[in-house]
């Protein structure tokens, strides 16, 4: 996803001499193309992320097309007034980049763990939201965002999963896996060994069309969420599904418990403090099968 992300952001400066690129101190090789070929198009501020939200919403004031890149701790969780004032109040078509989402970063603790983004702003009004999960998804997500007329935010978490499986069928319609980002994937490939049915979303807010009648088929929608139940995901489908008239499934939260990392260690050691390693998300489904 990575690599795709490099050539999205290269190909928009190419294509568009209005496309600026700013970092904040983050990224890297991802930005050595971009570098290479238009490097005119590319800022790095330093870190200076609130400011780094002013100096994009003054670009798009002006007709440039502004991409903000940080690492999702930071960006947007650092700027979220600059977000709401700068970007979201004027709708100005200014697309966020929030990377390493979820517990990514594992090992750097929790300063560099994002489980809140989405619950700060799925509130702030004219913002879209977006949450690939493979490089497929993100080309979608990226050029529905260039398209858009209003601020767009791309969460990204871990990038090296690989492609989403095809769904399995299950007739029967008593569950479905659902998840979006890395999340999606696992419930698909989880999905997939237990003969269930899966959806993988890649627009979050407002939710990809016809997503809500097509789990409303169900009896029980489980919802995998590197984020807290609080406000995220999982809480836009129940909060739709809460409204919905006739049928409603049951809808179960597999998310981050509402905790810090106790210790630092890898991807999949972080995630098992929340009982969401990959053991542990296979275990915690089966006991819902059996359960119901």
């Amino acid at each position: 996803m990575r690599t795709r992300l490099s050539y999205l952001i290269t190909q928009a400066a190419k294509n568009d001499p209005q496309v600026i690129v700013l970092s904040s101190d983050h990224g890297y090789a991802l930005f050595d193309e971009i570098r290479k070929e238009c490097p005119n198009q590319f800022i790095n501020t330093g870190i200076i992320e609130q400011a780094m939200i002013g100096i994009a919403a003054g670009l798009a004031h002006e007709g440039f097309k502004p991409i903000v890149y940080g690492l999702a701790s930071f960006v947007p969780m650092r700027c979220l007034e600059q977000i709401k004032i700068d970007i979201c109040y004027p709708k100005l078509p200014v697309i966020i980049i929030g990377d390493g989402a979820g517990l990514v970063y594992s090992t750097l603790g929790a300063s560099h763990h994002c489980a809140e983004d989405l619950a700060c702003l799925r509130s702030m009004p004219n913002l879209e939201i977006y949450q690939p999960a493979d490089a497929h998804e993100l080309g979608f997500s990226f050029e529905s965002a260039m398209n858009g007329a209003c601020p767009a935010y791309i969460r990204i978490g871990r990038t090296d999963l690989g492609k989403l499986p095809y769904d399995y069928s299950d007739e029967t319609r008593k569950f479905c896996l659902t998840g979006a980002g890395s999340m999606g994937i696992k419930a698909a490939l989880l999905a997939n060994r237990l003969k269930l049915n899966s959806y993988v979303p890649s627009k979050i807010k407002p939710l990809q069309a016809g997503m809500i009648s097509y789990l409303s088929e169900f009896q029980n929608v489980i919802v995998f969420e590197e984020h807290s139940k609080y406000g995220g995901f999982y809480s836009s489908i129940a909060e739709e599904i809460s409204e919905k008239k006739g049928h409603r499934p049951r809808v179960i939260p597999i998310c981050l418990k509402d905790q810090f990392a106790d210790k630092c260690g890898s991807w999949q050691y972080v995630l098992s403090e929340h009982k969401m390693d990959d053991a542990s998300l296979e275990r915690r489904v089966k006991e819902i099968l059996k359960g119901t």
